[in-house]
């Protein structure tokens, strides 16, 4: 049968008669598509991938600890494929280094950063306090072996530490030990690491816990700032 469209166009039709006996009328040579439409694929950089992907896996290990960390499920919060992430870290081994030299990386770039002001040590508490602490307690507890880079960051800001005290020798003065700055450093970043974890819950019951926090920074300033004189 031959019929004309709305728009003059000719459409050839069939009558078919169907189980319950009504004509059902099928189009032969005009027919519009219904198929959904391709999802358009977005083009990052592969560091704009990557910290995607990071963050994806911080989340997770957020939400679920580092048992938590599948790559399905990275892909699918970051929103990339499963090779995606294989072509950038190579096995979840590589991302779990990537999450501890990205930790690392954000801890020095903080301390340093702020190594020559009055804020340096609560520079170094709120770094913790705000996410350094846990994902690297999480990263910890990683069954994965974990790379040693932790020494070389120590290294940098022990590097940057001492040389502000080199600064601050007094004319004709001794110059200060290394191995003093170590030990300093070595306290701050335990006492800033487990005031992170534990802090909080240590205070419990205190009438302003921001206001005990930073009395205790203050205090375990002036301990260290005297420990380092004495050593001078």
């Amino acid at each position: 049968m031959r019929d004309c469209d709305g728009d003059g166009t000719l459409v050839f039709t069939y009558n078919i008669v169907n189980n319950n006996g009504t004509d059902r009328q099928m189009a032969d040579s005009k027919k519009k598509s219904t198929s959904p439409a391709k999802p358009k694929r977005i083009r990052r950089t592969p560091e704009e991938a990557q910290k995607l992907i990071l963050d994806a896996a911080e989340s997770s290990m957020g939400a679920e600890g580092p048992a938590g960390l599948r790559l399905q499920d990275v892909a699918r919060k970051a929103g990339v494929s499963h090779p995606t992430i294989l072509h950038h870290f190579g096995n979840r081994d590589g991302l779990v280094r990537a999450l501890h030299r990205r930790a690392l990386a954000e801890l020095s770039n903080t301390v340093v950063s702020k190594m020559g002001s009055a804020d340096g040590l609560r520079a170094t508490f709120k770094a913790y306090r705000e996410g350094i602490a846990q994902r690297m307690l999480w990263l910890m507890q990683s069954p994965e072996n974990l790379p040693r880079a932790g020494l070389a960051v120590f290294d940098q800001i022990a590097n940057a530490l001492h040389a502000e005290r080199v600064k601050h020798v007094r004319p004709g003065g001794p110059a200060p030990d290394m191995e003093d700055t170590r030990a300093a450093l070595h306290l701050v970043a335990v006492a800033a690491f487990g005031d992170a974890i534990i802090g909080p819950r240590m205070r419990t019951g205190v009438k302003d816990e921001a206001a005990a926090r930073d009395m205790f920074v203050t205090r375990f300033g002036e301990m260290i700032e005297t420990y380092l004189r004495a050593k001078a």
